[in-house]
């Protein structure tokens, strides 16, 4: 809840107070808005379902909370209090106590459970990954780049489908394209699109596979100019891979670890390529190692210490 307040009744710039808006798609970026309002509340109806309480006590304290940070934000300079913001924060606390509902399934799962949840999770990245590249392919393939300067780097710019669905897109950061060019003169730039990416020409340079990979998926929700683009978008791009495919390791035992390395390898070479994405870069490929390593040591950490608190229990209960 406080992270909620933090992030929700703190002034975000400077602008005038507006009114409060019934309007669903009316801004630029509607839906990539919801959806992170859904993911902003999902941890709060986490944490109260955790808690035993019932899914619609979760669901309604979300809607409370929601209808109180829309009527402040009435007030506050900068903030656009909407009734879109209610209906998807109330949405993310009622799926947050959805996910959480008899926990114990899914945490220490009976093996055929857990053999089904492996394959969910394998089909849920296989979608990701698809999507990734559907969304930020551009809107035609003969549409036009615009190729602008920040300092010595280049930015290639499109228009996406994301943009046209009220999602987020990119822009493409080529490093020190114009290393060593007169920044008086406007270089000319040359664009052209393969199958592994775009490729950018000046008179003595060429760089290509521009463009999306499968770590890239998060920049139809999170506005990529926020981030500093030397090293944001590299990070985001290995956090995001590491987010993807922490829960393969999970649900991975000893029974299961070749068909994961196996489908680990299939999403990472083979899907990027079938989506029209960039080929998968090696911190992705390290960052998406990692995560299943680092899930399948969580797993194993939880599942020791529920059966510690369950034999507990045992033993209260029968003395």
């Amino acid at each position: 809840m406080l992270a909620i307040l933090a992030a929700t009744v703190l002034p975000s710039r400077n602008g005038p107070v507006r009114p409060f808006s019934s309007c669903f798609a009316c801004d630029f970026r509607w839906l990539a808005d919801g959806v992170l309002n859904v993911g902003l509340f999902l941890p709060l109806g986490m944490a109260i379902g955790w808690g035993g309480k019932s899914f619609w006590k979760a669901t309604l304290t979300g809607a409370f909370l929601s209808m109180v940070v829309e009527l402040v934000q009435t007030r506050l300079p900068g903030r656009d209090p909407e009734l879109r913001d209610i209906v998807t924060n109330t949405l993310g606390a009622a799926l947050g106590a959805a996910l959480v509902y008899r926990p114990r399934a899914w945490l220490t799962p009976t093996p055929r459970i857990g053999r089904w949840l492996l394959v969910a999770t394998v089909a849920t990245v296989a979608v990701v990954i698809l999507f990734t590249g559907l969304l930020l392919a551009p809107v035609r393939l003969d549409g036009a780049l615009t190729v602008n300067r920040t300092e010595t780097d280049a930015v290639v710019l499109y228009q996406s489908r994301a943009d046209l669905i009220g999602l987020d897109q990119p822009g493409y950061y080529v490093r020190g394209m114009f290393a060593g060019l007169d920044t008086s003169t406007p270089p000319q730039m040359d664009a052209s699109r393969r199958r592994t990416g775009m490729c950018l020409h000046s008179g003595i340079l060429e760089r290509c596979r521009i463009g999306p990979t499968l770590g890239r998926g998060w920049s139809v929700l999170i506005y990529p100019t926020r981030l500093p683009h030397r090293w944001g978008d590299d990070l985001a791009d290995v956090a995001w891979t590491m987010i993807l495919f922490f829960p393969l390791g999970f649900w991975t035992t000893r029974r299961t670890l070749v068909f994961s390395l196996g489908a680990a390898i299939v999403l990472l070479a083979a899907l990027p390529f079938i989506a029209g994405l960039v080929p998968t870069t090696i911190a992705e490929w390290l960052a998406a190692i990692g995560a299943i390593a680092a899930g399948h040591t969580v797993a194993r950490a939880v599942r020791r210490r529920l059966e510690v608190v369950r034999v507990r229990e045992d033993g209260r209960t029968h003395p």
